[in-house]
């Protein structure tokens, strides 16, 4: 039993990756978790279905509440006429960011399609993507080693301080996002504050944050190279375009903590 008094319990759950993926030992103890909680929130129709299906939590004690993205800060829209010469693959050693997968279009862009942009590629390990053993990551620095477009126009930037990363994303193309499967990446709205468009992989949390935030993504198949490779080379000839696609300001406003709270509160105020 319990040591101390038990007080209510809420369970904000953004994915069950585990249910996807092989990516931790804790499985019984997170499904335990969520069944012993009074009540779980999840903010995609996609996380819900697995809340009942995968986690077995009771269908009245899951809420669906919007998703909170980060506000606009210092992001300032650039100029449409400015040369844009990369675009930005944010990612990090995860199994379901697809490495393999987006290496292989890479390739194809630049090697098949002449592509012109070059990939600037940031997030957290990054820079070990092409040297790391773990086995969805083997081989990875042959690739690109045998590869000298590769070379040549995929630059391994790390983990970048914010303001960096921030002057980085605000001066791309656009943001590539190539991951298999997630809740959805955030990134995809901080890019809209700089009106940067964004190309994205095709799975159901990313419809879902394209349409509450009204991005105008552009998607692609991220289980055929071939398709992301000619997707990249749709972004490249087609940029002004879809910066024109990518959501206003106003649009991105209404979607503020600020306008957002109160469906937090109607679902966790019986509880306090």
């Amino acid at each position: 039993m319990p040591l101390l008094p038990m007080r209510p319990v809420v369970l904000v759950v953004y994915d069950y990756l585990q249910r996807h993926f092989q990516i931790s030992h804790l499985e019984t103890q997170i499904l335990l978790a969520n069944r012993l909680a009074d009540h779980v929130m999840v903010t995609t129709d996609f996380t819900f279905q697995d809340a009942l299906q995968y986690a077995g939590v009771p269908q009245n004690r899951v809420t669906k509440v919007p998703m909170l993205a980060p506000e606009k800060g210092t992001a300032i829209r650039g100029s449409h006429d400015v040369e844009r010469t990369y675009f930005l693959w944010t990612t990090n050693l995860a199994a379901h960011k697809n490495h393999r997968r987006a290496l292989a279009a890479l390739q194809l862009y630049y090697e098949v399609y002449g592509g012109k942009l070059d990939c600037h590629v940031t997030g957290v390990g990054s820079t070990e993507i092409i040297k790391s053993q773990s086995p969805h990551l083997e081989g990875l620095n042959r690739v690109v080693a045998g590869s000298r477009a590769l070379r040549l126009h995929v630059k391994f930037l790390g983990d970048l301080p914010d303001e960096v990363y921030r002057r980085e994303l605000a001066h791309a193309a656009f943001l590539w996002h190539p991951a298999e499967l997630d809740n959805g990446t955030f990134s995809v709205v901080e890019a809209a504050h700089f009106g940067v468009p964004a190309l994205s992989s095709d799975y159901p949390a990313m419809r879902e944050m394209d349409q509450q935030f009204e991005l105008g993504l552009t998607f692609m198949n991220h289980e055929d190279p071939e398709n992301m490779a000619t997707e990249l080379q749709g972004m490249q000839i087609n940029l002004a375009e879809r910066r024109r696609t990518v959501a206003t300001e106003e649009k991105l406003e209404g979607q503020s903590v600020q306008h957002l709270a109160q469906s937090y509160w109607k679902a966790v105020r019986e509880f306090l």
